[in-house]
């Protein structure tokens, strides 16, 4: 297993270093203490969004709940089992779905009931989900009641009605399916009846339940840009358009997948891409952008690889930085997102394996139970909330959040390369100073996560390890007195999915340019790997700086098929395309109340996903 730990590690870190020079790159970061940011009037960091397990506190060792919970403040969850009661009513399993009777079922849902905690901890944030295999076929799913029977959606429907008197599963989110688009066939059925099945039973439960949260469709491998955004269109935006009027949240997952010798990353560019596109969609269905859930993220190892099966501390690093990097970008959305867990889970005990499940908290340790070095990303935020601030990066692989609560300041810094950052560190406030500064830094040594916290004599100039998180704490003598307030909006404009040459294409934003400090293009792009990725933007006729670099790792490898399916009649394409975020600052006194944005590539075709355009303004509070 060392040995192929480390064939993975060469392996990874010459792919990414081909035309890259062996040195280390320089990001300047600055922060604005005596300033808070408010992305479209949301200034807090809630921590119930972010710091979260897949699992439930029922599911969690009783020597560790305080640890978790208390100490670590760490909330829930996720949960399976929606489909249970009516698998058990006729003795099939979540794979297949059978006939039963309503008395069956109410049977069935007295023992439920009983078994469950009506003052379950953090029932209101739990995500209740299904498996899908236990409604498809939609024809199979068959209830009698009142001697007729009722078949498909009209039983599923039903049925969930009754399903929900389960007290603990109306407080919080209802995800109808997991991951039901990658099981269409498998399951004998179509993406069209899914998305049928979901918005009739959406429709049904908000009736009876007028105040549930429901939401989906739980899509993952969201390869949107393959087949030229047929994966897009046959999915996501078809689910969007037919069923999302009944959905109060919209759901994805995003993992980055590890293989024995190569990754498909997410994190970066094309998180941001994946994103963008369901909100821009959402915000054309609407006229709004629906909440978001990110049902589960992180990092997967591809089935059958040697990586997935014995233990190693080191891949519990993967999934550290698989989850830390995209939550930092999923913090800058706190407007629109609503809930993020990552795929870390608790004991697995389900799991059948000489190997342990690869994403549990707990290893078994005789009678008891030990901590996986997955404990280290909840230790790692541990105590960290408050107010947004504004911060600044000029490296897109260096990702930048800050924070301030009461006399503490918290800077945190994200690094996506795979090789050490320096980062410069300034305040724009003059004579700040501070009492006490300690850094608290999570990396890899190589053979497994490293978490400590100490003093920082510096703090104006730091070096990031390869893939780091870092936290930067200060703390002052007194708390710093506000007087400014940055007020973040952003725009998508309607046209989505639009192809551009060499001619390009143009879009028309409104600004208003009274008290604006900052503004932002972010262009979804999507082009052969071979050619050049940077476009050629313009903004009322003064051409922009465009970074070459992009956001995150290269996109030379992608996840193309399925997990678990059968392959499709037709295969899906090898060639590989870039699928990312391309974000360019614009010059504020390029910018007047209308304005034309130009977007064209120096060669060849490629697409523009969705053109957004971020603007800041300041508001004074002191006078």
């Amino acid at each position: 297993m060392k040995k192929l730990i480390l064939l993975f590690l060469l392996l990874t870190n010459a792919s990414m270093l081909i035309g890259q020079e062996l040195t280390v790159e320089k990001a300047k970061v600055s922060f604005s203490p005596d300033q808070v940011l408010s992305y479209n009037g949301v200034k807090n960091f809630d921590r119930q969004k972010y710091i979260n397990i897949h699992s439930s506190y029922r599911s969690i060792p009783n020597s560790f709940k305080d640890y978790l919970y208390k100490d670590l403040k760490i909330s829930d969850g996720r949960r399976f089992g929606l489909g249970g009661p009516s698998n058990k009513a006729s003795k099939t399993n979540h794979k297949i779905p059978g006939a039963f009777s309503y008395e069956d079922l109410q049977e069935e849902m007295k023992r439920t009931i009983k078994n469950s905690d009506p003052e379950l901890p953090f029932k209101s944030q739990m995500i209740f989900t299904s498996h899908p295999g236990s409604f498809f076929p939609v024809g199979n799913f068959k209830m009698k009641k009142d001697g007729v029977w009722q078949e498909g959606y009209e039983a599923i429907a039903n049925y969930f009605v009754e399903r929900l008197k389960e007290p603990a599963l109306q407080d919080g989110y209802l995800e109808l399916l997991n991951e039901p688009f990658v099981h269409d066939r498998d399951m004998h059925t179509s993406i069209d009846t899914i998305v049928n099945m979901m918005n009739t039973t959406a429709k049904v439960l908000h009736q009876t339940y007028p105040e549930l949260k429901i939401g989906g469709p739980g899509h993952a491998w969201p390869a949107y840009e393959l087949q030229d955004f047929k994966v897009w269109e046959d999915r996501m935006s078809k689910f969007i358009e037919r069923a999302g009027k009944e959905m109060d949240f919209l759901s994805v997952h995003l993992y980055s997948t590890f293989y024995d010798d190569k990754v498909s990353y997410r994190a970066g560019a094309n998180a941001e891409a994946i994103l963008d596109l369901i909100e821009a969609k959402s915000f054309k269905e609407f006229g709004k952008v629906k909440p978001l859930v990110i049902s589960e993220y992180g990092a997967g190892f591809k089935a059958g690889s040697k990586i997935q099966e014995a233990y190693f501390q080191n891949r519990d690093w993967l999934i550290i930085h698989s989850v830390n990097s995209k939550m930092m970008q999923f913090m800058q959305r706190p407007d629109r997102i609503q809930k993020t867990i990552p795929f870390i889970t608790s004991t697995a005990t389900w799991f059948k394996s000489e190997h342990p499940y690869p994403y549990v908290l707990f290893h078994k340790k005789g009678n008891d139970w030990e901590t996986t070095h997955l404990i280290k990303f909840y230790e790692f935020w541990k105590g960290i909330e408050g107010e947004y601030i504004p911060v600044n990066s000029s490296h897109p692989d260096v990702q930048v959040i800050g924070l301030r609560n009461n006399n503490k300041f918290y800077i945190c810094l994200d690094n996506l390369e795979d090789k050490e950052t320096k980062v410069d560190l300034f305040s724009t406030l003059k004579g700040f100073k501070a009492k006490k500064v300690r850094i608290r830094r999570l990396f890899s040594n190589s053979e497994q996560p490293v978490l400590e916290e100490i003093k920082l004599k510096n703090w104006k100039e730091l070096t990031l390890k390869a893939d780091e998180t870092s936290i930067i704490i200060f703390e002052l003598k007194k708390e710093l007195q506000n007087n400014k307030e940055i007020v973040l909006t952003e725009k998508y404009h309607e046209n989505l999915i639009e192809k551009v040459d060499e001619d390009g294409i143009s879009y028309d934003f409104e600004v208003n340019t009274k008290g604006l400090t900052h503004a932002e293009l972010s262009l979804g792009i999507s082009r052969p790997i071979n050619l050049s990725t940077t476009p050629v933007v313009s903004v009322n006729g003064y051409q922009l700086m465009v970074d070459e670099n992009e956001m995150g790792r290269r996109q030379d490898f992608k996840e193309l098929t399925f997990e678990g399916a059968e392959e499709p009649k037709k295969k899906r394409p090898k060639q590989q395309n870039f699928f990312g975020v391309r974000k360019v600052a614009i010059p504020l006194g390029y910018l007047k109340e209308q304005n034309t944005i130009t977007v064209k590539f120096e060669e060849g075709e490629g697409f523009v996903s969705t053109i957004k355009l971020s603007t800041a303004h300041l508001r004074t509070l002191i006078e």
